[in-house]
């Protein structure tokens, strides 16, 4: 099992640094080149969510990065000392046209769609965002 800890501020332009973090977890744990996109992509949706909207309209803070991976399966865990969210409830599927798609709002949705599991914790002002994903079994 190996351990990345990456701290960053919590700004736009440091959300690559997280998703190079996870990227090395993935691949370490075994991941296809899909699977670890997918894992990538959540985190960064996450990151992106903890910037515009829990530091967007007020001080700025960092986002604390860690993850776990073992083979086949990786945990990620992001904390931040923004308002708290609790981003591990299921957001409903909104209605869009497939013409005219919206333009953001679809984070969370698609944060629950690639990862296997998402749990939120609330602590001494930190919230902390975990979530994992196992290796998809072979489709035969």
């Amino acid at each position: 099992m190996a351990t990345r800890r990456l701290t960053i501020p919590g700004r736009l332009d440091q959300i690559e640094a997280a998703c190079d973090c996870v990227e090395a977890g993935a691949l370490e744990a075994g991941f296809d080149e899909s699977t670890t996109y997918a894992c990538q992509l959540a985190v960064a949706e996450a990151c992106e969510n903890i910037v515009k909207h829990g530091y967007g309209s007020g001080q700025p803070g960092d986002i604390c990065v860690e993850v776990v991976a073992s083979q086949g399966q990786i945990t990620i865990r992001l904390e931040d000392s923004g308002p708290p969210f609790n981003a591990a409830r299921r957001p409903k599927q909104p209605e869009c046209d497939q013409n005219d798609p919206p333009v953001g709002g679809l984070g969370l949705v698609i944060i629950h769609r690639v990862m296997d599991r998402v749990t939120y914790l609330r602590r001494s002002g930190v919230n902390r965002l975990t979530m994992r994903k196992r290796m998809p079994q072979p489709s035969s």
